[in-house]
C-alpha cells in the first residue's frame, strides 16, 4: 500500500507518493544531520569540549523527526539514535570522566529527541513477520 505525504511550500499543499518506485528520491538518512548526531561523542573523546557542547545546541535547535521522509532503519539506529543517547549519557555522567560537558540550559532534549526517534521507528521493528526490522520506515510528521 502506498504512503503519502502533505508537504506544505509556501502555504500551498501538495501531496507526495511514498512508494517503493521513488525510494531513491526520498533521503534515506532522514535528513536528520546525521553526521553531526553521529559525532557528539568523538568531539568528546578527542576533547573538543567546546565544540561537543555547540554541537549538542545546533542539534537540539535544529534537528527534529517530524518531517515526512523515508529512513533506513539500521542507519537511523545505530547512528541517530546511538549518537542522542551516548551523548545524553555523557553529559548525565556522574564521574565526570570528561569533565563537565553540560552544554548550558541543557534539560535532556537529546534523551527526548531519542525517545521520539525511538518511538518513530519501533513500527519497523512491530509491524516484521520475521523480527527482523523493515529495511527502510516511512516517517510521518
Amino acid at each position: 500500500m502506498p504512503h503519502f505525504c502533505i508537504i506544505i511550500i509556501r502555504g500551498l499543499k501538495f501531496m507526495v507518493l511514498l512508494s517503493r518506485s521513488n525510494l531513491n528520491v526520498n533521503d534515506a538518512l532522514g535528513d536528520y544531520s546525521l553526521t553531526l548526531v553521529d559525532t557528539l561523542d568523538t568531539l568528546v573523546v578527542m576533547g573538543n569540549i567546546s565544540e561537543f557542547k555547540r554541537a549538542v545546541q545546533l542539534v537540539t535547535d535544529n534537528v527534529a523527526f517530524d518531517r515526512c521522509t523515508t529512513v533506513q532503519v539500521f542507519e537511523a539506529t545505530i547512528r541517530v539514535l546511538g549518537g542522542l543517547l551516548s551523548a545524553h549519557l555523557l553529559i548525565k555522567d556522574p564521574k565526570k570522566l570528561f569533565g563537565d560537558l553540560t552544554p548550558a540550559n541543557y534539560e535532556d532534549e537529546l534523551l527526548s529527541m531519542a525517545h521520539d526517534l525511538a518511538s518513530r521507528l519501533l513500527p519497523a521493528f512491530q509491524n516484521s513477520s520475521t523480527g527482523i526490522p523493515a529495511p527502510r520506515q516511512v516517517q510521518a510528521p
